[in-house]
């Protein structure tokens, strides 16, 4: 049974949509001195969703700093779609070496193996996203990353 698959920023489970969260993930991870905290913000204001003039007052959602660690946690679990994806990659273009990419994390960003792991796969799986979301037509998400399941 093929299940029907959203628009492409919009994936399963997930409150934010994918080009809203990916970019601050990347950021995370490719910038030694951020921290989660400081990647939420922009220009020192808080990023999140303000009222419209005129509808009633609810209050205003900001992004929490955890829910970028949450969104990589989820992408360092896509080891599938990762070793999916660079494998489709290799095929389109032999002479790549974005494989090799390992995706180094500064050590001070965690403190156990397991959580450095997922933040090295995480970045590798950003770093591919990046490069295939350029060059193909058909996203990377929800093709892959959400079919998949992680080990």
């Amino acid at each position: 049974m093929c299940l029907p698959i959203g628009p492409t920023f919009v994936l399963p489970y997930k409150r934010y949509a994918s080009v809203s969260i990916l970019p601050l993930a990347r950021q995370y991870v490719d910038n030694d001195r951020l921290s989660y905290r400081q990647v939420v913000k922009h220009a020192a204001m808080p990023i999140g969703y303000s009222t419209p003039q005129g509808a009633p007052k609810i209050d205003e959602r900001a992004l929490n700093h955890s829910t970028i660690w949450r969104w990589l946690a989820w992408l360092g679990l896509q080891s599938v779609a990762l070793q999916v994806g660079l494998n489709l990659w290799t095929q389109h273009d032999g002479t790549s070496t974005l494989h090799r990419f390992v995706g180094a994390v500064d050590p001070h960003k965690y403190r156990s193996e397991p959580r450095g792991e997922l933040l090295r796969i995480a970045r590798r799986l950003l770093h591919l996203i990046d490069r295939w979301d350029r060059t193909f037509a058909e996203k990377f998400f929800p093709r892959f990353a959400t079919r998949g399941r992680p080990p």
